[in-house]
């Protein structure tokens, strides 16, 4: 992961702290694309293995020092859930530390891939999504899938980058953006992945009285990340108070994105953004999945802190993220 050891004390192209944790909002293109840490490269060139057809378990959390990777992060010291539950983001933390008031208002997020092997010469088209994961920011544990068919990076070195967009409803609006290096193990297919589409708000939204979803507006086949809420390079444009999210409410479905490559049978698409999306009510998107109506049960005394978001060879690492490549199957627990 680029940025993977960088301090809050250490100097990079952003002024201030610019560890991997950090959000980005409001930021010039050069601060927020890869974080403003392409010239932080992987510690030894390493290179995420993301084995077509399976999936990959990443680690994602608050800190550094809540994931495997412990010994390396500043503190050098293991941070344990004081409940005991290993698979808690944010150890000690309430949920509004990953921007949540539960299960039923996550705003997912999402794996999206170059088929370039230097990063300096990925741009932000470049960029198609493989795989999202609903249920995101949720557990420390978290699974993507990746689709059977994705072809083989040249010289087995892909760019890969994380994107998270949450919901409205806990703590201020950011985004999150770590890129990391990756390859596809057992890659054979030569069909192309194709160039990505921005995405568009389609599906069904209750709380703002849409009861059905507007499959005639969705983006189909292989879409763009989607950069907001920044000082430029957006190709999103929606208020702060209703953030694009990578659900069903953007026409992403959750796991492997096998829409994606040059032979799909869909139909164009606009690249277009909206032009006028600020005619939306103040209140957040529906979630994907209504019937998830749990909820953690976690002391609100920390009050809302940022999330942050990290990423490794093996580790992913999110906003205070790590990813790490586990091959084991992800446990989810009962929350």
């Amino acid at each position: 992961m680029f940025g993977f050891n960088v301090n809050g004390g250490d100097v990079t192209s952003v002024p201030g702290d610019n560890r991997p944790v950090v959000p980005l909002a409001h930021r010039t293109f050069s601060q927020w694309w890869g974080h403003g840490l392409l010239d932080h490269p992987p510690v030894n060139d390493t290179v995420m293995q993301l084995p077509v057809g399976q999936t990959t378990n990443v680690e994602l959390a608050c800190d550094k020092g809540a994931t495997s990777y412990w010994k390396s992060s500043a503190g050098t010291t293991y941070l344990q859930d004081p409940n005991g539950d290993q698979n808690y983001p944010c150890p000690g933390a309430p949920l509004s530390q990953f921007h949540t008031n539960g299960l039923n208002d996550l705003g997912g997020c999402a794996l999206g891939v170059s088929y370039k092997s230097n990063a300096m010469d990925v741009q932000p088209n470049d960029y198609t999504i493989f795989s999202v994961q609903h249920q995101c920011v949720w557990t420390r544990w978290t699974a993507f899938d990746v689709p059977a068919a994705m072809p083989p990076c040249p010289n087995d070195k892909c760019m890969c980058s994380w994107f998270w967009i949450h919901e409205a409803d806990s703590g201020s609006e950011q985004m999150y953006m770590t890129t990391f290096q990756c390859n596809f193990p057992g890659a054979t297919s030569t069909v192309p992945v194709a160039q990505g589409k921005v995405p568009r708000r389609c599906g069904a939204d209750p709380i703002r009285g849409k009861l059905t979803a507007d499959l005639s507006n969705c983006t189909t086949g292989a879409k763009l990340p989607m950069y907001w809420l920044q000082a430029e390079g957006n190709n999103m444009f929606e208020d702060p108070m209703t953030p694009p999210v990578y659900n069903d409410l953007y026409g992403f479905s959750n796991g492997a994105q096998h829409d994606i490559f040059a032979t799909t049978d869909a139909p164009p698409t606009s690249t277009v953004p909206p032009t006028n999306p600020h005619n939306q009510t103040n209140s957040s998107p529906q979630p994907a999945n209504p019937s998830l109506n749990c909820a953690r049960k976690r002391s609100n005394d920390f009050g809302t802190a940022d999330i942050k978001a990290l990423l490794t060879k093996r580790s992913l690492r999110h906003a205070g993220h790590h990813v790490r490549n586990k091959r084991s199957t992800l446990g989810h627990r009962t929350p």
